[in-house]
């Protein structure tokens, strides 16, 4: 059997993408906004929403994983958030601009 979903959203609501960031901006508050709009939308047979503990990314956090396309997304904030969500489901465009930069990552490595 294959995973019943069209899309996977992971949100990283480790305690690094939380901390020292305003309380509607943490990964966890992140998640809980995305996964009430999903609801909302009537998208959770098909969307699903998942919180994780730590993508390993905790630098550039709050981080999101798509997939399955595997796109990352980070240094995210609740608007930003919402703006992944809307591309990944196609609501609306997609932010390129928000995606982890590989040479970004590798600098920190």
């Amino acid at each position: 059997m294959k995973v019943p979903f069209q899309s996977l959203i992971l949100v990283c609501i480790g305690a690094r993408c939380s901390e020292e960031r305003s309380k509607s901006d943490s990964g966890d508050a992140i998640r809980q906004e995305l996964k009430d709009l999903n609801k909302k939308k009537g998208r959770k047979a098909t969307v699903r929403i998942c919180g994780v503990s730590c993508l390993d990314l905790c630098d550039f956090g709050p981080n999101i994983i798509v997939e399955p396309a595997g796109d990352v997304y980070s240094h995210l904030t609740a608007k930003t958030a919402r703006k992944v969500y809307d591309a990944a489901v196609g609501d609306g465009p997609a932010v390129p601009l928000l995606m982890l930069d590989e040479r970004e990552l590798r600098r920190k490595k």
